[in-house]
């Protein structure tokens, strides 16, 4: 959810009210509310290959980013480290990127990070993050 300025001059948080007289105390409101524990962020992953890896997939997280949503890189990749770059470049932490190995392990790591979305352009890791209850988007 981001800090947004509005037409009367003030800042919002989000799709908020109006009420604040400057960005940072927009801002700090914000990172208080997200401190309170009250508001839980969503947690989104992206495949590397095929998503991320493409100009729609970095303004895809790029955009996720601008809301506020918490963005992981879930790759079958065996390797992180040639992913990095990209992650770097759109301020996604290192601690963030997650190599795998396989397409089963992705799955997992998906699961065990409690992600709420993962975008991917393999329709069988989708298939099977649907049959295990989550949400998995075709990109």
């Amino acid at each position: 959810m981001p800090v947004l300025k509005c037409s009367n001059g003030k800042w919002r948080i989000g799709s908020g009210a109006c009420i604040y007289d400057t960005k940072e105390k927009a801002t700090k409101a914000y990172q208080a509310i997200l401190a309170s524990g009250k508001f839980a962020v969503e947690r989104v992953s992206l495949d590397y290959d095929g998503v991320l890896s493409t100009d729609k997939g970095k303004e895809k997280a790029k955009q996720l980013i601008s809301e506020g949503v918490t963005v992981y890189v879930v790759s079958a990749r065996r390797d992180k480290e040639s992913m990095l770059g990209v992650a770097r470049e759109l301020g996604i932490p290192v601690s963030r990127v997650h190599a795998t190995g396989s397409n089963k392990a992705k799955v997992e790591k998906i699961k065990n990070l409690n992600i709420d979305t993962h975008y991917d352009d393999n329709l069988e890791v989708i298939n099977e993050l649907k049959n295990i209850n989550l949400k998995g988007l075709k990109f």
